[in-house]
């Protein structure tokens, strides 16, 4: 198809376009970030393609800006059979920069096409060896599809090229964690915390695995450490709870409890269902309920709180609405209520389960 532009009383521009003209605009965003000069240093050797892309770069000047509404979405595969059919190879680009495949590969992984992902990561990292995020995201990849071997490869190979990449130390940790060699675990994620110490989730796996070695006193001293800045951290107080009954620390036990049933759980979304636990246990059933209710009438993304109210309901003998709420959740997330049946084991006795429906 050819398109005659005309620009002008003086202007007669004619362009030739067919179905890999799109192609060419997905390459110059995926792998020179939108800028043609780069790319045209690396399709010099094709003159077919080079007039096109100059023809491109011209429309782009006199016309209208080419973005991805022309060519949305990227389908990784065409890319590939272009540049094999034009010879290219990832080692032949000169001037390209990895930045965009490694957006399209987090973006097939999102969609959950893990292969395509993988092979995107591994043309990034043969256009540029160094590119530490693509190993670090390949890894976490293998980890998450039980290559654990795989995935520690990768991921060291990702910290020896950047040694600020957190996220690799954190996955590091979690590698390491479920092969149960803790101590190593336990090494990658204090260097997380020391790279990053806003990262929230660390503190408590890391203070998990001092516990699986029997060194509580880190454990504390960790969660301790957490608290610094975190001092109404529901999860923290109830963990330290725990960890200094265990060292039989019962005055410091009682202490953590009793700031924790204090704090305001809407205040810390995280450790509602932890609070209202401790409450629950403590009888104060009305308050759960209230606090709750309120939670869940203001927040429409809460409705999952209502696992909570089944069991207040049923420990103060309104059997009724506490049978709604697990019918309702039985139909709309019978997977979440079913995840739950240790909380329900903990709190209610089995005619309290049997009359609210959950067995």
């Amino acid at each position: 198809m050819i398109i005659r532009l005309i620009l002008g009383s003086k202007s007669d521009f004619t362009m030739e376009i067919n179905e890999e003209t799109p192609i060419l605009v997905i390459l110059r965003d995926l792998f020179y970030s939108g800028d043609w000069r780069n790319m045209k240093r690396d399709f010099e050797s094709v003159p077919e393609l080079y007039k096109q892309i100059e023809m491109l770069e011209e429309i782009e000047r006199k016309i209208t800006s080419l973005n991805e509404m022309i060519y949305e979405p990227i389908v990784w595969t065409e890319v590939v059979e272009f540049l094999e059919k034009y010879g290219f190879t990832p080692e032949s680009l000169m001037n390209v920069t990895a930045d965009g495949l490694y957006e399209l590969a987090i973006e097939y992984a999102d969609k959950n096409q893990a292969d395509t992902a993988k092979d995107i990561l591994k043309f990034a990292t043969k256009v540029d060896k160094n590119y530490a995020p693509a190993y670090e995201l390949y890894g976490s990849l293998l980890l998450e599809e039980g290559d654990v071997e795989g995935a520690i490869k990768y991921l060291n190979r990702s910290i020896e090229i950047d040694p600020w990449l957190v996220q690799s130390y954190s996955m590091l940790g979690e590698a390491y964690y479920n092969m149960g060699k803790y101590e190593t675990a336990i090494e990658y994620w204090e260097k997380e915390i020391t790279l990053s110490p806003s990262d929230t989730f660390t503190y408590f796996m890391l203070a998990d695995a001092y516990t699986k070695i029997g060194d509580l006193g880190k454990a504390v001293e960790v969660l301790e450490k957490f608290r610094l800045n975190s001092e109404n951290s529901i999860i923290a107080l109830y963990e330290l709870a725990g960890l200094y009954r265990k060292l039989g620390n019962e005055a410091k036990a009682k202490e953590y409890e009793s700031l924790l049933m204090e704090v305001d759980p809407q205040k810390d979304p995280n450790g509602i269902e932890i609070w209202a636990k401790v409450h629950l246990k403590k009888g104060n059933y009305e308050k759960v309920i209230n606090t709750v209710e309120s939670i869940i009438n203001t927040n429409s993304e809460a409705r999952h709180l209502s696992l909570i109210l089944a069991v207040a309901y049923a420990k103060t003998g309104k059997m009724d609405m506490a049978r709604q709420v697990i019918d309702e959740l039985k139909e709309d997330n019978f997977w979440y209520l079913y995840g739950k049946k240790e909380f329900f084991d903990e709190l209610l006795t089995q005619s309290e389960k049997e009359k609210c429906g959950i067995v």
